[in-house]
């Protein structure tokens, strides 16, 4: 349980340097762009190894029993998840979430925490998934605090169709390979 424990600190902490935008300035001014988006990207993808590898190995401890229906209804929820959170500025394709809100990939986070939560109920995934569903929740407000603002400009249809088209791409991959990468089939 350490090692997932370790993971989601290391993970949440280097997510919350955005939300201070001081430390942030000051990091980058020491590191430079290049530096601190790589040590950004590389303690990130530690603490996600840590998270992952942390799961598999964590002891199965229930705490309470999911619904027979959650399972279906955490792979109905992670669609529009999976649309929020490939949703972020990042791509060159904007979608109409981002007009809707600032925080598209906190609000997948949050989709995806909770369907989660439907579907599993030891300690190690509620641990897990309330961790990073809190984490997403205190970055919409610190966002808000900050200024966000959702985009003013809709995409057009032909853009929002690519969003919708990359989203089931990627929600079936996320589907076939979930087994993989968290050595958890979730059809048996």
């Amino acid at each position: 349980m350490s090692l997932l424990i370790f993971g989601l600190l290391i993970f949440v902490a280097i997510h919350m340097i955005p939300s201070a935008p001081g430390l942030r300035s000051s990091l980058l001014a020491k590191l430079g762009p290049i530096a601190y988006k790589v040590l950004f990207s590389l303690l990130s993808l530690a603490g996600l190894v840590m998270i992952v590898n942390g799961l598999k190995v964590a002891p199965f401890e229930p705490l309470y029993q999911p619904p027979d229906w959650g399972r279906h209804l955490a792979m109905l929820l992670m669609l529009p998840a999976v649309y929020l959170f490939i949703s972020n500025s990042a791509l060159p394709v904007h979608s109409f979430a981002q007009t809707v809100t600032a925080h598209p990939v906190n609000w997948s986070v949050i989709i995806w925490s909770v369907g989660h939560l439907l579907a599993n109920g030891d300690l190690a995934h509620v641990l897990l998934f309330t961790s990073l569903g809190l984490f997403a929740v205190a970055s919409i407000i610190t966002g808000n605090a900050r200024g966000l603002k959702p985009r003013q400009e809709r995409p057009s249809a032909v853009k929002e169709a690519v969003m919708i088209a990359l989203t089931l791409v990627v929600y079936v991959g996320l589907f076939g390979g979930h087994r993989f990468f968290t050595g958890m089939p979730l059809v048996s």
